[in-house]
C-alpha cells in the first residue's frame, strides 16, 4: 500500500473544525434538502478542495518557472495532487451516497453543509455514473 493511502486517515483526522471548508454552491428551486453532511464527509470535501488548490498552485508555478528541471518537478506535483484530489472527491461522493442510502438518486451538496436531492438530468448510464462519482455538485 502506498504511503499516501496509509496516511490518508491521519490527514483527515488532522483537519480541525476551524479548517473545514463549507461548500459554496447555492440551492436551486427544484432541489430538496434531505440532510446534512457528516463530519467525515465535510473533512473529505475539505481535503479534496485543499488538494485541488495545491494542484492549481503547482500548475501555476509550472507555467512561470524558467528552470527546466524544476519545471518538470512542478508538473509532476500538479498531476499528483490533481489525481489525489479526484480520488478524495470520489470517496466523498461514495461516502455521501452510502450515508444517505441513496445510490439511485442524484444528490448534491450546498451552502450550510446541506445535502439535497437534485432532479435527474437524464437516465442514460453515463449521466448516472457522472452524478454518482462527483460529476454533479
Amino acid at each position: 500500500m502506498s504511503t499516501w493511502l496509509r496516511l490518508l486517515p491521519m490527514e483527515l483526522d488532522s483537519i480541525g473544525e476551524p479548517d473545514i471548508i463549507e461548500p459554496d454552491f447555492t440551492m436551486a428551486k427544484d432541489e430538496r434538502i434531505i440532510g446534512t453532511m457528516s463530519n467525515t464527509i465535510q473533512r473529505l470535501f475539505t481535503l479534496g478542495r485543499l488538494l485541488e488548490k495545491d494542484a492549481k498552485q503547482y500548475a501555476l508555478d509550472y507555467q512561470f518557472c524558467t528552470d527546466r528541471t524544476k519545471k518538470l518537478e512542478l508538473k509532476a506535483k500538479a498531476v499528483e495532487f490533481q489525481a489525489k484530489a479526484q480520488v478524495v472527491k470520489q470517496l466523498m461522493w461514495i461516502g455521501l451516497h452510502d450515508e444517505m442510502g441513496l445510490w439511485d438518486e442524484a444528490i448534491g451538496i450546498r451552502t450550510g453543509f446541506k445535502v439535497v436531492l437534485t432532479p435527474p438530468e437524464d437516465d442514460n448510464p453515463e449521466s448516472f455514473f457522472g452524478r454518482l462519482f462527483g460529476g454533479l455538485l
